[in-house]
């Protein structure tokens, strides 16, 4: 589709105050019959781009300084604010939306260090990342119920920005999204924690151990993310999803318990937890998504229970200390990479896996062992024949009554809590029973 552009005086179009005997239309004129686009000469302008139905905001005057944008033109509606539109306008002090538009754009009114006063209308959806970065005048901002999404560093360096309206339809707080304002500081006295609609968006930088109150139903994506001082976290029992990225590179992040009600684990949302050692999995959660546990250097076990019905690509990939991993389920999806699960990159031979791998006989993965050449171990085969049979459970009863060794206890630590009592004998015979 063809996309032409057009240009229009800021501050014919749409002064504030001032010059309102000049009405908005009276400004407009039919696009030129060859190429579609129009200029009128002031001191500020505006720039679009005529998308085919609708108008974006593609550029302003350096030299602006109050700016209406209007709600249509020739008969097409404005819609979206480009990337860049106002960046840098260095005099520009308000600026007024239509509620015609859905999209503030990446690095829109980024760096506008004079600008006090937006009104953002309801018909907008998306403030993209670095939207109003570095608007240093800018005190308030009323963000309407319609409006889903604030992305990354949206209100970030805004160092006067103290009063923040947030509606009750916002879904996505991205990482940093008003780092570095007083609205952000303040809130962390009242709580260290930022929660809006039962999630929670992130946390402040110093909390080392937060305590996650009862009724937050999700972990939003990187609200953790490369925090310097966590360590442990408690989760409660609402919890439902663990957002892409959550706890990323938490680099002290020693021990997490994810509760039963936890359904869904986002991409990446414990890559570089490199102080991570042990993590026990729910059997509410069915996948574990890409790269979920990459570089998770300190991490050593790993126990698949069997309603993990996939495992997508990276999601153990270059786990330094991982010594051995459990796959309960008989047709889990293991990515096809010998990446999937591993422990070691070289750049003759790509990544490997030095540790074990626990599964049943002609399950998937004993096909992925057999691949990528690990070291493939049967659930449940204790005295490490080769086989498991009633042989496993007389050894396994001699070594939890203190007469007798076991050669393999890893293969009958059947609830993955990486230690073989009297709870895993008893799923052992059940396995037995059931294999009969």
């Amino acid at each position: 589709m063809k996309k032409n552009f057009i240009t229009l005086s800021g501050v014919a179009a749409a002064l504030i105050v001032g010059l309102g005997a000049v009405p908005h239309l009276s400004v407009y004129t039919a696009f030129a019959a060859e190429d579609k686009t129009m200029s009128m000469q002031s001191e500020s302008e505006l720039e679009f781009m005529d998308c085919g139905e609708n108008i974006s905001v593609t550029g302003c005057s350096r030299s602006a300084v109050h700016v209406e944008i209007p709600a249509d033109l020739n008969g097409k509606p404005v819609t979206d604010i480009d990337s860049n539109a106002f960046f840098g306008c260095a005099e520009l002090k308000t600026v007024v939306i239509p509620n015609t538009v859905t999209t503030i754009g990446y690095n829109s009114f980024g760096e506008c260090q004079e600008l006090a006063e937006v009104i953002i209308p309801k018909s907008v959806k998306k403030i993209d990342a670095y939207a109003f970065y570095n608007c240093n005048h800018l005190t308030s901002v009323i963000i309407p119920e319609g409006v889903t999404e604030i992305e990354w560093s949206a209100f970030a360096q805004c160092s006067n920005l103290t009063d923040v309206t947030i509606p009750s339809t916002i879904e996505k707080i991205g990482y940093n999204a008003f780092a570095d304002t007083p609205w952000l500081k303040a809130k962390y006295k009242e709580n260290s924690l930022l929660i809006f609609n039962n999630t929670l968006f992130s946390a402040k930088e110093t909390e080392w151990k937060p305590n996650v109150p009862y009724g937050v139903t999700k972990i939003a994506d990187s609200a953790f993310e490369a925090s310097e001082y966590l360590r442990k976290i408690t989760l409660p029992d609402s919890l439902e999803e663990i957002g892409s990225h959550a706890f990323a590179k938490c680099n002290y992040l020693s021990k997490i318990e994810i509760p039963n009600s936890v359904s869904h684990i986002g991409e990446s949302a414990f890559t570089d937890c490199i102080d991570l050692e042990t993590v026990k999995l729910p059997k509410s959660i069915s996948s574990v998504e890409k790269d979920t546990f990459s570089y998770c250097s300190g991490l050593k076990y790993m126990h698949f229970s069997p309603s993990i019905g996939s495992i997508k690509e990276g999601a153990l990939a270059s786990c330094e200390c991982l010594q051995s991993v459990t796959i309960e389920n008989y047709d889990c999806y293991i990515f096809d990479s010998a990446g999937t699960i591993s422990n070691g990159y070289d750049d003759e031979n790509g990544y490997s896996f030095t540790g074990l791998l626990y599964g049943y006989p002609q399950s998937t993965t004993e096909k992925y062992a057999e691949k990528y050449s690990i070291d493939f171990r049967i659930i449940g085969d204790v005295n490490y024949d080769g086989n498991f049979n009633i042989a496993d459970l007389v050894a396994a009863e001699k070594y939890l009554l203190g007469c007798g060794e076991i050669n393999d206890w890893k293969a009958g630590d059947r609830d993955g809590n990486n230690d073989f009592d009297v709870y895993d004998f008893i799923l052992l015979r059940q396995q037995l029973l059931q294999s009969v």
